[in-house]
């Protein structure tokens, strides 16, 4: 039976380069994500074709509810999680001065709220 991990914000970038990585290690992978895009489609195939199953599972980290469901629902799946990788991150590059506490808000509910 492989070790499961879980990797938040995985479609593309860093976090999908760390799901092909452990892919090519054995691990079936969840790959957690929070619109649907051609990005994701791929990085389930690429996964895939590493002969390891991969599950892609919607929500917003950002969000406690969705971390919740996104979680059993790969526990669901999976019945464990052996790793858990929080990439998800976002930014809103711009001056402090000139960001809007909107833009603001979103970067800590996402990068430091959606760790824990």
């Amino acid at each position: 039976m492989n070790k499961i991990v879980l990797i938040t914000g995985a479609t593309r970038g860093i976090g999908k380069q760390i799901a092909l990585t452990f892919a090519e290690s054995g691990y079936d992978i969840a790959i957690n994500y929070r619109t649907e895009n051609e990005d994701l489609k791929n990085t389930q195939k690429e996964i895939e074709e590493k002969n390891v199953r991969c599950l892609a599972v919607k929500g917003d980290v950002s969000n406690f509810e969705d971390c919740e469901k996104l979680v059993k629902e790969v526990i669901q799946e999976f019945g464990e999680i052996d790793v858990l990788v929080n990439n998800s991150g976002i930014t809103r590059d711009t001056l402090l001065m000139r960001m809007k506490k909107e833009d603001f808000e979103q970067v800590i509910d996402t990068n430091l709220i959606g760790t824990f």
